[in-house]
């Protein structure tokens, strides 16, 4: 449940509670990782609202009044949650702070009312280690503000790539933020593609959703992929947007590479031997230690064109898994891959089965193998998940496979206008997982006022 926080001159060290907060003995008040003593005075005039006098708004460095949730410790009442969203690229523009991801946050930060949160970005250079304090970027209705404010209860990561991610003062700072401080962060790391596998591979619950797969891959790893299957994927562990992705195709005694080069064209070519196509294609790649090789898939299409699926899991404010948005991605005639940056198109599932029972199956399909796969990846990281995006293919036989799993999901499918409410959804149910894990760090009773 949430209520309305208002700051506001008056009796100092106080705050007023409504009735249906009782309180056991707590002497002090936490907002983030700032707390203060003060008098707590319980208000029948009061209904879902908080009245915090100013002076302790101030000590606790509560930069506006707002929707928030409480929860409280043995001795401690906390206000909030604090939820800072950590990332880089940073720039000095009152309206575009964090350069073209600033669209991004300004809609994930305007959630933060529906849920009952303080939420702000914030950068290496915006913390204050001596005071205890960032000063942060909120997004209000009067657009971009910063303000300084505690160390948070709760972070998202979200820096924008490996690089900066693997850089050694981003992993100093977490690192410090989550052992000196205690606390907690959610998607934490990019994932690798072969480490996923890996994982999943262990349990038996994922393991039937699992194209074949071999690391490090080799012509004569190749040779027998294609042999087996007619077709394979090599894949860069650590690609996003589909970037260095070769389909290998065997047919009429020749074998085909279709692939993206570097200015951006799908291309293909032919070659008499498979030897050939490993000489011209990968010479440069060395041993290609950082790749996997999968085997190829025959999935539907529509028009002749290959189609797979985007499906998002968010955990809930209760800590549970959800499907919050599915999409189909249609591949251009010559890409391979569906990404859009390669020409693919997103289509609604209602435009891919007009059919309600053949799409009630799908979708059933679809929502099963998500929430299994989040499950069953959750349980073999053991780190905090908030979000996962799947890439999902149906083959022509209706069996599911999954492709990719993503920490960081692009947004490419909400530029579909049908689309935006699971755009927005997506977004909530990221703040709502912060308070479920604020909860949890804080008060291993579970005792959230709702």
């Amino acid at each position: 449940m949430k209520y309305s926080l208002i700051i506001q001159e008056g009796e100092e060290n106080t705050i007023y509670l409504p009735p249906d907060i009782s309180l056991s003995g707590q002497t002090m008040v936490a907002f983030g990782s700032m707390s203060t003593p003060c008098r707590f005075i319980s208000s029948p005039l009061l209904d879902k609202q908080i009245i915090i006098a100013n002076d302790v708004a101030k000590r606790l460095y509560i930069p506006f009044s707002a929707d928030v949730h409480v929860f409280f410790d043995e001795d401690t009442v906390h206000l909030g949650p604090l939820v800072g969203i950590f990332t880089a690229g940073f720039m000095k523009s009152p309206l575009r702070p964090v350069r073209k991801r600033s669209f991004f946050f300004a809609k994930l930060l305007s959630q933060e009312k529906k849920v009952g949160v303080f939420a702000f970005v914030f950068g290496a250079h915006h913390i204050n280690w001596e005071k205890g304090t960032i000063t942060g970027y909120f997004y209000t209705d009067s657009g971009w503000t910063q303000h300084e404010v505690p160390f948070p209860a709760v972070i998202y990561n979200r820096l924008p790539n490996r690089r900066i991610e693997n850089d050694e003062t981003f992993q100093a700072i977490k690192e410090t933020l989550k052992t000196a401080y205690g606390i907690p962060w959610f998607n934490e790391n990019f994932f690798n593609k072969r480490e996923v596998y890996r994982l999943l591979e262990k349990h038996p619950l994922s393991r039937p959703y699992l194209p074949d797969t071999s690391f490090s891959p080799t012509i004569e790893t190749a040779g027998q992929f294609l042999n087996r299957y007619g077709e394979v994927y090599l894949k860069p562990a650590n690609g996003s947007h589909g970037l260095g992705i070769h389909h290998i195709l065997k047919k009429n005694m020749k074998y085909e590479c279709r692939f993206r080069d570097k200015q951006g064209t799908n291309r293909s070519q032919s070659f008499p031997t498979l030897s050939s196509l490993w000489k011209n294609i990968f010479s440069q790649q060395k041993k290609l230690n950082s790749y996997i090789i999968q085997q190829g898939i025959r999935l539907i299409e529509i028009n002749g064109r290959k189609v797979d699926f985007r499906v998002h899991t968010n955990k809930n404010e209760e800590g549970n898994w959800q499907v919050s948005a599915i999409a189909a991605k249609i591949a251009e005639k010559t890409s391979v891959t569906t990404h859009i940056h390669s020409g693919g198109t997103v289509k609604t599932i209602e435009e891919i089965f007009p059919d309600q029972s053949v799409r009630g199956h799908i979708l059933r399909q679809l929502c099963d193998a998500a929430l299994t796969l989040s499950r069953c990846l959750e349980e073999q990281l053991q780190m905090n998940i908030g979000e996962i995006g799947f890439d999902l293919g149906i083959d022509r036989q209706h069996r599911i496979w999954m492709f990719e799993a993503n920490s960081k999901p692009g947004r490419s499918i909400f530029t579909h206008p049908k689309l935006k409410q699971y755009d927005e959804l997506t977004a909530m149910l990221s703040l709502a997982y912060a308070v479920y894990l604020s909860k949890k760090t804080t008060d291993k009773r579970e005792a959230l006022f709702t």
